[in-house]
C-alpha cells in the first residue's frame, strides 16, 4: 500500500506535466526542488524512484507518462483523454488547489475560502460500500422531514451538485433509486448485506436529460431561453446542461437551446437569474414564468 506522501508525489507529477506540458528530467527535478511537498528538501527525485512513480501512476490512475527520446522530455500520453475524464480531471484540479494553498500559507489572510456543507466525513464509508457492493444504513433527515429516519440504502453512485455530495441508490425493498444529501445524514455505517448494481444501470445515462439531482416523470423537451449579453458570458463558460447550444447571438441578446427535462431544480436555476433570461419554449414554462412575474409585481404594489 502506498503512503499518503507517495500518492501526493504522484499527483504532484501528474499535475505538473498536465499544466506545464512536456518536461525533461532536469526540469522536473528543478520544480521538485522548489515544491512545498518536498519537505525533505531533496535536490532531485532519484532515478529509480522516478520510474517507479511513473509505473505506479499508470497502475493506480490509468495515466500513462511517455518519454520522447528525440526531445528528451516526459509528457502525459493522452491529455485529451484526461480532459474528457471528469473524475480524473476533478482529482487533478483538487490536488492543484490544495497544493497551491499549501504553498500560499504565508498569504492565508489573502485567500478567502467558502465553508461547504459537503458531508465529506461519510465519503470514505460510502466509497468503501460501493467497492464491496454492500448496503449502508443511514440515519437521515431531509428538509421535508419532521424527524430523523433510518434507511438501508444500496449505494449505486456518488454525485457532486451545487457544492454538496449526494448518494444515489434505492432503499432495500424499493427498486427506484433516490438521492440522499450527505450533509443531511446524521449517521452512516456499513452492513454485511450484499447487492448487485443492475447490469443496465449507467449513472451518466440515468441523469442524461436532467439538470441536477431531481429525476421524475418529466419528459425531455426543447427549452429555449433568450439571455442578456452579460449573462450569456457566464452561460457560455459554465453551461447549464451538456446539451446546451447557442443558436443565435446578437448585440442585444443570445438564444440558448437545451434538450432537457425541465424539473423543479432546473426551473429554479432559471428563476435565479431573472430578469436576465426570458423563456421562449416550451409554452407551458413560458406561461409559468409570466404568472410568477405577475405575482412579483403584485407583491410590490
Amino acid at each position: 500500500m502506498k503512503s499518503l506522501f507517495q500518492i501526493n508525489r504522484m499527483m504532484w507529477l501528474v499535475d505538473l506535466l498536465f499544466t506545464r506540458g512536456a518536461l525533461t528530467r532536469a526540469q522536473i527535478d528543478d520544480y521538485w526542488a522548489k515544491a512545498s511537498l518536498n519537505d525533505m528538501h531533496e535536490s532531485c527525485i532519484p532515478r529509480r524512484t522516478f520510474f517507479r512513480m511513473k509505473d505506479d501512476i499508470l497502475l493506480l490512475f490509468d495515466i500513462e507518462i511517455e518519454y520522447n527520446k528525440h526531445t528528451g522530455k516526459f509528457a502525459i500520453a493522452n491529455t485529451e483523454y484526461l480532459k474528457n475524464n471528469i473524475l480524473k480531471q476533478w482529482l487533478i484540479d483538487n490536488f492543484a488547489i490544495r497544493n497551491t494553498l499549501s504553498e500560499a500559507q504565508q498569504m492565508q489572510d489573502r485567500v478567502l475560502l467558502e465553508n461547504i456543507p459537503s458531508g465529506n466525513k461519510f465519503l470514505t464509508i460510502v466509497a468503501d460500500a460501493m467497492r464491496q457492493n454492500v448496503s449502508v444504513k443511514i440515519q437521515y433527515k431531509s428538509f421535508q422531514m419532521s424527524e430523523t429516519r433510518e434507511f438501508e440504502v444500496m449505494p449505486y453512485c456518488l454525485k457532486v451538485f451545487k457544492q454538496r455530495w449526494y448518494l444515489l441508490g434505492p432503499r432495500v425493498g424499493n427498486e427506484e433509486p433516490h438521492f440522499y444529501a450527505l450533509d443531511r445524514v446524521h449517521n452512516l455505517s456499513l452492513t454485511a448485506n450484499k447487492f448487485s448494481v443492475p447490469a443496465d444501470f449507467d449513472a451518466t445515462n440515468y441523469l442524461r436529460y436532467y439538470y441536477g439531482i431531481m429525476r421524475d416523470k418529466t419528459e425531455p423537451q426543447t427549452v429555449q431561453i433568450r439571455v442578456t449579453p452579460f449573462r450569456a458570458n457566464y452561460i457560455r463558460t459554465v453551461p447549464l446542461h451538456h446539451s446546451q447550444k447557442e443558436t443565435e447571438c446578437t448585440n442585444e441578446y443570445s438564444i440558448f437551446e437545451y434538450w432537457i427535462a425541465p424539473t423543479a431544480d432546473f426551473i429554479q436555476e432559471l428563476r435565479s437569474v431573472m430578469p436576465e433570461i426570458t423563456v421562449l419554449q416550451p409554452q407551458w414554462l413560458r406561461e409559468k414564468f409570466i404568472e410568477e412575474a405577475k405575482h412579483i409585481l403584485e407583491n410590490y404594489k
